[in-house]
């Protein structure tokens, strides 16, 4: 039995020292784990930006060929001269894709905004995620502008063949200001016969 008392005793002798050995010790803390969040994928984002603006840009030439139909079917507006052609309208696969992408950019351009200015990235880049966001809220504008022109179609009378001119020269402002932002313009590559 004296072992097992000396050890009991050890046991209560080294406890109060141990611990009091571990309070005024130097705690040392765990090293800070640095992790840089990962790039953001500015170049994906730029291309569902220019995504959205070509289809908007299809949109908006479609209108274009709808307006000057709309124009040229009112007589007392526009005389035609005999060897003018008259505007045919624009086809109805045309018209109902025009009308899908105009219901559907400014949700699109929304959850492009959310995605640029929700990101977490790196401190270093927040000047590119700002003027990246702020281009992106144009498309935003742009949504709205071709939300108006095909909304104002839907209540214009018959034979009224210029009311919602105007806005749809705002909405190709729209269109030229938010694809400027992202250097894009409204030529095409049009590919040569060899």
């Amino acid at each position: 039995m004296p072992i097992r008392r000396r050890s009991l005793l050890n046991g209560l002798l080294l406890s109060p020292l141990a611990l009091g050995a571990a309070a005024c010790g130097r705690a040392i803390p765990a090293p800070a784990a640095t992790t840089v969040p990962p790039r953001p994928d500015f170049d994906s984002w730029n291309r569902e930006a220019a995504g959205i603006l070509s289809d908007a840009l299809q949109s908006l030439r479609t209108f274009d060929v709808f307006q000057a139909f709309r124009v040229g079917t009112v007589i007392e507006s526009n005389p035609r001269a005999s060897s003018e052609l008259a505007w045919d309208p624009p086809t109805s696969v045309g018209w109902d894709e025009a009308t899908h992408v105009t219901r559907g950019v400014r949700a699109r351009a929304e959850l492009l905004f959310q995605a640029v200015t929700t990101a977490r990235i790196d401190p270093s880049l927040w000047r590119e995620q700002r003027a990246l966001a702020d281009a992106t809220h144009d498309l935003l504008d742009l949504g709205d502008a071709l939300g108006a022109y095909r909304d104002r179609i839907d209540t214009l009378p018959p034979g009224d063949g210029a009311a919602a001119l105007g806005l749809l020269d705002r909405a190709w402002a729209q269109w030229d200001a938010a694809a400027a932002r992202f250097g894009l313009g409204r030529s095409e590559l049009v590919p040569c016969a060899s």
